[in-house]
């Protein structure tokens, strides 16, 4: 393996480590976060794996409701913090 090999493998695991450690600080922050299910209307607390990757936009999330066990996009309905 050149050194130029190596740097760009070391990067690449870089950014990869950098990505993964930024999904886990979402996942932990936006489980703080109180959401409201679009199916039942129940307000629960999701898990933090349950937020880290799911596709989003502005404050809706594609997670399932532990209430009814519906996956549709539910609303963040607290302030931010």
């Amino acid at each position: 393996m050149t050194g130029e090999q190596a740097l760009t493998l070391l990067i690449s695991i870089g950014g990869l480590v950098f990505i993964i450690i930024v999904a886990l600080i979402k996942g932990f922050l936006l489980s703080k976060r109180k959401f409201m299910c679009s199916n039942c209307n129940k307000e629960f607390y999701p898990k933090w794996y349950q937020v880290m990757f799911e596709t989003h936009f502005n404050e809706y999330f594609r997670i399932r409701c532990p209430h009814c066990n519906k996956k549709k996009y539910q609303r963040i309905v607290d302030e931010k913090m």
